[in-house]
């Protein structure tokens, strides 16, 4: 048994956001079991003593006899505060997670900052071996408009689109225009993945090249190094994803 399509993600997606929440629905359930079903050749580990990265937008400023000086936020200051956390792609408000990056320029990109703006960066060390459910490492990663015009026939095709979908709704980043609905279909998976007994998440960066993770407990990993980064060049990168349309010219 597996997925009966790939469009499986896109209905429960659409199931609770729209329709059905916090009571799961038959189609619900039918798709959170093919998950599990899915989970064991997608579970990865993650060493201890492992270094991660993550950053937040500005820093300390200390005063001295020679001046000011700026240091990186304290260790504290680096870690969300426990039952304080704010809605996010993994967590619902309320419930902190710790979001990491295995790449010091993807962490800092995550944010998004403006030209000469300075951060906080702050390498983390994993205390113990994790169980993480890997998102993003399938043999073809697909899209919505690749299924529509192509659409995978196998069952493993089939799969490998799922998780592509799933990867990318982790992916997205969070903005303040976001509708808490728009985190649901992730953080009702995050906690799957935490009651199924894994100790976090990890899928593709959408801001650099690197890959982020969700680890459920804030103590699995600690801050080692902290330090000041200032925005030196922003740039983006743009790729058409709709048909485009001519306008007939008047004769």
């Amino acid at each position: 048994m597996g997925f009966n399509s790939w469009r499986d993600f896109q209905d429960f997606e659409r199931e609770v956001k729209l329709e059905n929440r916090f009571v799961h629905s038959p189609l619900v359930s039918e798709f959170l079991a093919n998950i599990k079903r899915t989970l064991p050749p997608r579970e990865r580990s993650l060493a201890k003593e492992s270094i991660l990265y993550r950053a937040q937008i500005g820093h300390d400023e200390h005063e001295l006899e020679g001046g000011p000086e700026i240091t990186g936020y304290a260790a504290q200051r680096m870690k969300p505060i426990p039952n304080k956390g704010k809605e996010g792609r993994g967590n619902p408000k309320g419930i902190s997670y710790l979001y990491l990056s295995n790449d010091e320029n993807t962490a800092l990109a995550e944010l998004r900052p403006h030209l000469g703006q300075r951060l906080s960066s702050a390498q983390f060390e994993i205390q113990k071996n994790l169980r993480l459910v890997d998102c993003y490492s399938v043999p073809h990663h697909y899209s919505h408009v690749e299924c529509i015009f192509n659409p995978p026939v196998s069952q493993e095709d089939i799969g490998n689109a799922v998780w592509s979908m799933i990867n990318e709704a982790f992916t997205k980043p969070v903005t303040n225009a976001d509708d808490a609905s728009d985190y649901v279909p992730t953080q009702i998976l995050a906690e799957f993945f935490k009651s199924q007994g894994y100790d976090g998440v990890c899928f593709k960066s959408s801001m650099g090249g690197g890959h982020n993770f969700i680890l459920f407990q804030l103590d699995a990993a600690e801050v080692v190094t902290c330090t000041v980064m200032e925005t030196k060049l922003v740039s983006f990168e743009f790729s058409e994803c709709a048909n485009r349309y001519y306008v007939q010219k008047k004769p």
